[in-house]
């Protein structure tokens, strides 16, 4: 009793404050978190912007397009992370690379931006970002393999989905930092992105992603493809992480790739960090 007495006062109080709280949000579209997440995306945005992909090195004919919206926007509270988003370049057939871009407002010099750009194309691409960034792969991304005993890809697209979401099922990721040891990494339910290419023998295709929370750490390709009349499923992974990482298919190590510590350059990945301000286009 004494307890609730005492509480009587502080509710009061607490009443108070939040009638003026709800006066001052009134004079206010959106409240500071919603602001500061709207303004975290266009930045987001302005710096994926401000990266150029090309499919093919040395042509500038071959820029690819990025895809005016972010794939998928996710944090990871146990790195320190609390904003981040996926942007993928290619809005026709088989995407050409994929980008992450992951907001660390605590470092020791200030808020600084993490950018992770993986390629997803059959081929070698570059990317340019002024004086911060000039990468070429050396090799593709995708290096497809066959899924010998996959059923045939259904006709209707719905179907193909749960079909690619069955195989997905069989495959099993897991990253191995310093700090952390070994994590295993959950599927998302929903491909990051879908495509489609019949004139290059693609049916249908699809990135899903492994996580740790909702941070994509490896990225999985999918694709139907058919050729002369016969069709076939492929995969491919994509490593999206400075961590340690590998995957299995029904049990058995079929991929992995070291350790890449920001900033590092890879075969067909790349990391580092960028200005906290995005520069003019």
């Amino acid at each position: 009793m004494v307890l609730l007495m005492n509480a009587y006062p502080t509710l009061a109080l607490l009443t108070v404050l939040l009638i003026t709280s709800n006066k001052a949000w009134g004079q206010s579209s959106e409240r500071p978190a919603d602001a500061e997440r709207a303004a975290h995306l266009a930045r987001m945005k302005a710096l994926a912007s401000s990266v150029d992909v090309f499919a093919e090195p040395g042509k500038a004919d071959s820029k690819a397009k990025l895809v005016s919206e972010a794939v998928l926007r996710y944090s990871d509270n146990t790195r320190q992370n609390n904003e981040a988003s996926l942007w993928i370049w290619g809005t026709a057939g088989r995407p050409s690379a994929i980008m992450a871009i992951e907001l660390y407002p605590n470092q020791r010099l200030g808020p600084r931006w993490l950018f992770e750009i993986a390629s997803l194309s059959t081929e070698r691409i570059s990317a340019e970002r002024g004086a911060d960034l000039k990468w070429t792969a050396k090799e593709p991304g995708l290096k497809l393999q066959p899924i010998a005993d996959a059923q045939p890809a259904v006709p209707q697209p719905i179907r193909r989905l749960a079909q690619m979401k069955s195989i997905r099922a069989r495959f099993t990721a897991h990253e191995h930092t310093k700090s952390e040891g070994r994590i295993e990494l959950r599927p998302l339910t929903s491909p990051l992105h879908r495509y489609e290419d019949p004139v290059n023998g693609i049916v249908d295709g699809a990135v899903f992603s492994f996580a740790n929370g909702t941070n994509p750490e490896v990225l999985l390709a999918l694709e139907a493809q058919e050729s002369a009349g016969k069709g076939r499923w492929v995969y491919a992974f994509v490593q999206m992480t400075g961590a340690a990482v590998k995957a299995q298919l029904d049990g058995k190590d079929v991929w992995e790739r070291e350790e890449a510590d920001p900033p590092a350059v890879r075969d067909s990945y790349v990391n580092g960090w960028l200005p906290s301000d995005p520069p003019a286009k």
